[in-house]
């Protein structure tokens, strides 16, 4: 991926302010890529990725 080192610092800029901002950015940053992609492997990865959230969140909520 292009621009590894520059993601990698700005993760953890938005990281050192909170989380959630860090979170925001990440997903920002996939749905970019997301966008570049077939939209049956597009729809599959965001698939995927509201599975892992809900997990995560059915995880904290207790």
């Amino acid at each position: 991926m292009a621009g590894s080192k520059y993601w990698t610092s700005e993760f953890k800029k938005a990281d050192a302010r909170s989380p959630k901002e860090g979170a925001i950015k990440r997903l920002d940053r996939l749905r970019r890529e997301l966008q570049r992609l077939d939209p049956v492997i597009a729809n599959r990865a965001w698939a995927e990725v509201r599975t892992a959230l809900e997990q995560i969140s059915d995880r904290y909520s207790r």
